[in-house]
């Protein structure tokens, strides 16, 4: 069914009153803004769960083998499947433990096992540094969802995940690498701002019996991104190349954005949440400060319809909602942390206003034939690779934002 129909029908009628459209072109040229606990949104929150759920049920029929794992999609709205060693993996089994959190339908626990179980081979890969990713979304979230018979099994493969990533941390740089850039000298070190993003993992372990260094480790890396990846501006760069010999700044840039100058959004996006995560565990008010001064430059930089370009200062006129989905629901964390109500209640009504986009056309996908959840997301736009289609890590934070949003709103299935 086309829900679009719907609310482009009821628009139609209220343009009998020329009141009303003086009103509707208002919102047109400026931002929509949402009053907390709109009952709109509630509706669309409500629906775009349940037809969440119907793509998340037939995608196991699509995805089939458990040793394979949705990445991004095609333009035909169909997986990519790509084994557990993809930093992706993660991802999946996460959905469906939020299906299962949002359902309370067993056969989502089932399947989140069967995915989640499949990635324990990498809790030793030493080859890459998004441990994070695959290991809080899949084990993390069985951990805090699944059967407490697992506890114990879950608990041992996340210390010896976060154990594995924090080999790749240099003392001399103060930071972790990067396992992956496309210009990397003999002496460089690269780090990538989706780090920040790995940083949960080891602040969970040495709360549950890991090395308590993983807290300076991870403190030391958050603290180095805050002072060379962000501009004056409140924009960030990507990459930040050190010397691994004496920690000294070789170069900053971009591998996935525009240009070495502009800020390529998801990138933004990763230092946002990685920012309030840190906040969650340390308390230290310079996190949650730079997390509102990164959150105000993507606000202020969004379009009109809240979903964000894929690179803030491109030409190129493409949409990232995977950028808007992981600012959506880190907004939706953030607030829990903010005293000052004013502060509070602008970053809740900018969050919901992203979430409102997201879950209509064109970005939510209501086409039952296809398993993806959203549309429109870029990986690397400068070397032609998965532009402007699904990726399986906006479909994630697509679905946290709209648990988080329950949550705040208590909001029950209508």
């Amino acid at each position: 069914m086309n829900y679009s129909k719907f609310f482009n029908a009821g628009i139609a009628l209220k343009s009998f009153s020329s009141v009303v459209v003086i009103i509707f072109f208002l919102m047109i040229i400026s931002p929509q803004k949402v009053s907390a606990g709109d009952s709109k949104l509630d509706s669309l929150v409500n629906r775009a769960i349940k037809v969440s759920l119907i793509h998340l049920e037939n995608s196991v029929k699509e995805v089939n083998d458990t040793e394979l794992f949705p990445t991004y999609g095609t333009k035909q709205l169909r997986w990519i499947l790509k084994p557990s060693d993809e930093w992706t993996s993660g991802f999946y089994p996460g959905c469906l433990w939020y299906a299962y959190e949002l359902s309370k339908d067993p056969k989502f626990k089932k399947w989140a096992l069967q995915w989640t179980s499949s990635i324990e081979k990498e809790k030793n890969n030493t080859e890459t540094h998004d441990l994070g990713f695959r290991f809080m979304c899949s084990f993390g979230n069985g951990l805090r969802l699944g059967d407490s018979r697992y506890n114990d099994k879950y608990k041992n493969i996340l210390l010896t995940a976060a154990n594995t990533l924090s080999q790749r941390y240099s003392p001399v740089v103060g930071c972790f690498s990067s396992n992956w850039d496309l210009h990397k000298t003999e002496n460089s070190f690269p780090v990538i701002v989706d780090i920040m993003m790995n940083l949960d993992l080891l602040f969970w372990a040495s709360e549950n019996g890991g090395s308590k260094d993983f807290v300076e480790y991870a403190r030391s890396h958050a603290l180095k991104t805050c002072r060379d990846f962000i501009r004056a501006d409140g924009s960030t760069y990507h990459i930040v190349r050190y010397d691994k010999y004496s920690g000294k700044i070789i170069n900053k840039g971009t591998l996935q954005g525009a240009g070495d100058e502009t800020t390529w959004s998801r990138g933004h996006a990763w230092a946002t949440y990685g920012m309030v995560v840190m906040y969650r565990y340390t308390k230290e008010k310079q996190f949650l400060d730079t997390a509102i001064r990164l959150a105000n430059y993507f606000v202020n930089n969004l379009p009109h319809d809240h979903v964000s370009a894929w690179d803030f200062q491109s030409n190129i006129n493409y949409r990232d909602v995977s950028a808007t989905c992981i600012v959506a629901s880190a907004l939706f964390e953030m607030i829990k942390y903010i005293e000052d109500d004013s502060l509070k209640n602008h970053f809740q009504s900018v969050a919901e206003s992203m979430l409102m986009a997201l879950c209509q056309s064109p970005y939510f996908i209501n086409d039952l034939s296809t398993n993806c959840l959203l549309d429109h997301s870029v990986q690397f736009l400068p070397i032609n690779s998965n532009i402007d289609v699904p990726s399986i890590f906006a479909d994630y934070y697509f679905l946290e934002a709209l648990v988080r949003y329950k949550a705040i709103h208590k909001l029950n299935d209508k």
